[in-house]
């Protein structure tokens, strides 16, 4: 299992978080950006393998996420890029409760429609 972050360690006991968890909260948020694909240009998977897409790194309780992406032909690829970025730190933070200190985007190919055919 990967490594995990303490999160918290209170009375009742600790709490920990492991990369490969938020790694598929990030993978899931992905999904949910209307033309952002996998590196393959086929739609991010909904289970474990979305994870290979995403590195999680967790230095000192703070997280740092970078994805690989395709992304749809005739999308403006910043606005799209950045809808990503706040939607996995949004969900990642409200999630864990740990803070995200960066999401890293790499745009590796363009899909075109009849390749989703």
């Amino acid at each position: 299992m990967a490594r995990a972050e303490e999160l918290q360690e209170g009375e009742v006991g600790r709490i920990n978080i492991a990369k490969d968890v938020i790694a598929t909260i990030a993978a899931l948020a992905a999904c949910e950006i209307p033309g952002v694909f996998a590196p393959t240009g086929e739609a991010f998977s909904r289970g474990p393998a979305a994870r290979r897409y995403v590195d999680t790194e967790l230095l000192g309780g703070r997280v740092r996420l970078a994805l690989k992406i395709a992304v749809e032909y005739g999308r403006v690829v910043p606005e799209v890029v950045q809808d990503l970025q706040e939607k996995i730190k949004t969900e990642v933070e409200r999630m864990t409760a740990l803070p995200v200190e960066t999401v890293d985007v790499e745009v590796t190919r363009v899909v075109f429609a009849k390749e989703r055919a």
